[in-house]
């Protein structure tokens, strides 16, 4: 596991014990996709797994973990058009592995949006770049008015960035 192995070398500034959790389950699911689906050879320089070690190591895990957050976002985005068998099909290799599905993090995905909706507010970059992915995108099933009210509360994050 990554945390594990290189937890020497990914000391700079400690995360709490939730967040470490939630960077090890974003780098393995990141890591079984880029190679089993993007078909990157694991020890290419760069594979995301090995490119998130380097920025770990130069940045610390906590900024690490907000650009793995914003992979994890473009990476739900591509998927949008799976069929329901792909999905269900990548769910198993993903959950017999250990690593957390493809459903699951969709499921997360959009109940941050729900969040960001009902608390009329961007908070983060993470929280950004997915309201700018939800806008970016014209084929998705936001109506009007909450793509009039995105495209708001993105505007009012770059200001105040």
């Amino acid at each position: 596991m990554f945390g594990v192995i290189h937890r020497e070398k990914l000391v700079p500034r400690k995360i709490s014990d939730e967040r470490e959790r939630e960077f090890e389950e974003l780098f393995l699911f990141l890591e079984y996709y880029s190679t089993n689906y993007y078909h990157i050879d694991r020890n290419d320089d760069i594979h995301p797994s090995n490119v998130l070690v380097e920025i770990v190591e130069k940045y610390g895990k906590s900024k690490a973990l907000q650009g793995l957050k914003q992979s994890i976002n473009d990476t739900i985005e591509e998927t949008k058009n799976f069929k329901l068998n792909d999905i269900k099909k990548l769910d198993f290799e993903l959950t017999s592995k250990g690593i957390v599905s493809l459903s699951t993090l969709r499921q997360r995905y959009w109940s941050k949006y729900r969040k960001i909706m009902k608390r009329g507010g961007v908070r983060n970059e993470p929280e950004y770049y997915l309201v700018n992915g939800l806008l970016c995108d014209l084929s998705s099933n936001i109506t009007e008015e909450e793509r009039k009210l995105l495209s708001k509360l993105a505007g009012t994050f770059e200001v105040n960035a």
